[in-house]
């Protein structure tokens, strides 16, 4: 074709190439191979966008409160991918095919994939992978594995739990060996009134009751089948040790009066004032909340730990102490 306007539209007779060129730049070009070039004359995809500074933005506005719909389609087998941004959803890549959202991030930061509610498998059902705007990460699956973890190519740590930036235990991989490093097996009580017992501290030694604990709210009551209520051991060479009080659940603002007790691997164990004890030594109560020493080095239906070092964690006020050790309670 011949020019239409000058230093506007233009045809390049060689290769039917067609320019838009309002400032004798070559802006636009619709080159062959159904490329169109935008700030370049040699698109080299079939859209390409180049600026010489600042940054390049394809947009697509809408001014109401309908979509704002990019679609990615393959006309031959008909899929369409849509990337869209709604009233309620900051950004969305969608199945148009099979009309489902398959990734989002909503105006509340929340970042989900395959579903739409921020926390999936708390409290409900549905099966999904969020990273809410709490920082929480959320990963639910129904009727199989959530989470696969693999290292592929050498032995070495699986996962690395930390706290404050400091390394505080892993789980770790050996052949075939998953090593639990840095940790003990715990489980979770309550008093026999529900309610919190005063002035216990971490290391203490507990013992086991028969009534079991009890979770109820809104007048649903939880399953329990093995987790019972615990006392502080008040008989010496007590049989029925639980093992060690480590803290109050803090975190949960429903049941605030539940025990974590560690019960068999690394822990500290608290001590009477005045009593002695020596690296190797096999502990059972001492019927006040403290451990002591065994008469012997038989492991027994009392004994409760084994001492890993003298080296005290922490005094308290009325002179018990901690010492490291390793918990048999189970």
């Amino acid at each position: 074709m011949s020019e239409v306007k000058t230093n506007k539209i233009s045809s390049l007779a060689s290769n039917n190439d067609i320019t838009i060129d309002p400032d004798g730049t070559g802006d636009v070009v619709v080159a062959s191979g159904h490329k169109l070039g935008v700030g370049t004359t040699s698109p080299a995809v079939e859209t390409h966008i180049q600026t010489a500074s600042g940054n390049p933005e394809l947009r697509v506005e809408s001014t109401g409160a309908n979509y704002a719909t990019m679609s990615v389609k393959n006309s031959s087998r008909h899929y369409s991918t849509q990337i869209r941004t709604d009233q309620s959803n900051a950004y969305v890549v969608r199945d148009e095919t099979a009309g489902a959202n398959r990734f989002l991030i909503d105006t509340s930061g929340n970042v989900l994939a395959g579903t739409t509610n921020s926390t999936p498998g708390i409290g409900n059902n549905d099966a999904g992978i969020v990273l809410n705007s709490a920082n929480l990460l959320c990963v639910s699956r129904s009727g199989d594995t959530p989470v696969s973890i693999n290292r592929s190519s050498s032995d070495g740590t699986l996962v690395d739990f930390r706290g404050g930036g400091a390394g505080e235990g892993s789980i770790s991989l050996s052949g075939t060996t998953v090593s639990y490093n840095g940790g003990h097996l715990s489980r979770w009580a309550q008093a026999i009134d529900g309610n919190r017992i005063d002035g216990l501290v971490k290391g203490t030694v507990m013992t086991n009751l028969d009534q079991m604990a009890e979770w109820t709210k809104d007048g649903v009551t939880e399953d329990n089948e093995q987790l019972n209520c615990m006392a502080v051991s008040s008989v010496e060479g007590d049989a029925n040790v639980a093992g060690v009080f480590v803290n109050w659940d803090d975190d949960d603002t429903d049941f605030t009066a539940d025990m974590n007790i560690a019960m068999t691997g690394d822990m500290v164990i608290r001590i009477a004032s005045g009593t002695t004890v020596a690296r190797g030594d096999l502990l059972m109560s001492a019927g006040d909340g403290t451990a002591k020493p065994q008469d012997d080095d038989i492991v027994r239906s009392k004994t409760i730990a084994k001492v890993t070092s003298i080296t005290k964690s922490h005094t308290y006020d009325d002179g018990t102490y901690l010492v490291p050790c390793v918990l048999m309670a189970c």
